[in-house]
């Protein structure tokens, strides 16, 4: 682990219980950042806001979640998988849990084939403050307590597809969801997060690799997915379906976003979809789609009236999100696989080489600043507080202003 600010530590600032970072694209899954006010410059080779930097220990594309002074992350290989605790203030690692062996597990061991890319530990991990989950592309699912010991672990079968697991956890606090899609037996399924006690399972008949979110629908919860048809809407408590769409095509990779009462779902060589689930009456119906620049496996974010796209050549894109009418594009020179975060009026949303590309959300483009990280990047950050933890392919970084 290199500290890069000893005296940036000590004067740390307090991360308050209100700014946590609990799963993939933060509170909800929904990729916004409500109290967050990072700097908008950093660089790693003057070592300008950069915190500290530590080297983990395995290869994961799996994005860090934070809670308080923790800060969770995944990493796996052939012999073993892991979930790491490091200190918030000093990027130090508290503990590691080796994930291995399982109950269920076929007995030569033998592992799915994952493309280099996505690894074994493409999930994010996700936490309520008092447990931690992971699982990982082999199947095994395990939930450790705030020490780092096991408190229950699944081994779920070994996922059959021909990219590896990759959809992220997300829990409501008392429940925790694992969205298993392959190509054999995907399950939507729902675990009481203290015991691992199965709550309930659906079914699902096509899959994806993206990840859930949470949304308040006007007053009620609502676990949403996608899969390479169309998207759901699911009770949280029950697994009832509570509304489905059909507008997508090809193998989804980027997960939906919600704002304002629409779930907006986009894919490459497909459309980018709104869909209205205001009214129950009605039911969930499509507003508008748009077929132009979409992405791959980055996935779109909206908040105040205004939906981002992002692409893996470069370009995004800014639409209403009332009407999808295009308010501005603009090509950047490196595509993206890590998705935008929205704090305030500004996005941050990380690039392949590396660079954190910061501008403004708002109806017309403006670039804010940029951070350079030196390693191609396709985790997605968390914003907490000040601060931007983001995760390379073997580093994670704590960026934070050091200024006095």
């Amino acid at each position: 682990m290199v500290l890069v600010s000893t005296t940036a530590v000590a004067q740390e600032k307090n991360v308050t219980s209100a700014e946590t970072w609990p799963n993939f694209r933060g509170s909800g899954g929904l990729g916004r950042a409500t109290a967050a006010d990072p700097p908008l410059s950093f660089d790693v080779d003057s070592g300008q806001n950069i915190l500290w930097k530590v080297t983990l220990p395995k290869h994961g594309m799996s994005s860090p979640v934070v809670w308080n002074d923790r800060i969770f992350l995944t990493g796996a290989d052939p012999d073993s998988r892991q979930i790491y605790c490091l200190d918030v203030t000093t990027g130090d690692i508290n503990w590691t849990h080796d994930v291995n062996r399982l109950e269920g597990e076929s007995a030569d061991g033998t592992l799915p084939r994952v493309l280099e890319e996505t690894g074994y530990a493409a999930p994010t991990p996700t936490t309520n403050g008092r447990y931690v989950a992971a699982v990982f592309a082999t199947g095994e699912l395990a939930c450790v307590d705030w020490n780092g010991k096991r408190l229950w672990a699944k081994h779920l079968g070994v996922p059959k597809n021909h990219y590896g697991h990759a959809s992220s956890l997300i829990s409501d606090g008392d429940r925790l969801f694992v969205q298993f899609d392959h190509d054999a037996g995907a399950k939507l399924l729902a675990f009481d997060f203290s015991t691992g006690k199965l709550q309930w399972s659906v079914t699902r008949t096509l899959i994806a690799w993206s990840s859930p979110i949470l949304i308040d629908n006007a007053g009620r919860n609502e676990l949403v997915l996608a899969n390479s048809n169309a998207v759901d809407g699911y009770d949280p408590q029950s697994g009832d379906i509570l509304w489905h769409v059909e507008c997508l095509g090809g193998e989804v990779a980027p997960s939906p976003a919600f704002s304002d009462g629409r779930v907006f779902v986009a894919n490459d060589g497909e459309f980018a979809t709104a869909i209205d689930i205001r009214d129950r009456d009605v039911g969930a119906k499509v507003d508008w789609q748009w077929d132009e620049s979409l992405p791959d496996t980055s996935s779109p974010v909206a908040d105040r009236g205004l939906l981002i796209l992002p692409t893996a050549f470069g370009v995004v894109s800014c639409l209403d999100a009332a009407t999808g009418t295009l308010r501005w594009e603009h090509e950047f020179d490196v595509g993206f696989s890590s998705s935008p975060i929205v704090a305030g009026d500004r996005v941050f949303l990380a690039d392949l080489s590396g660079t954190v590309q910061i501008f403004k959300l708002n109806a017309s483009f403006e670039l804010l600043g940029k951070g350079n990280l030196g390693e191609p990047i396709y985790a997605t950050p968390a914003l907490v507080g000040n601060r931007i933890f983001i995760r390379s392919l073997r580093q994670l970084f704590c960026i934070q202003s050091t200024n006095n």
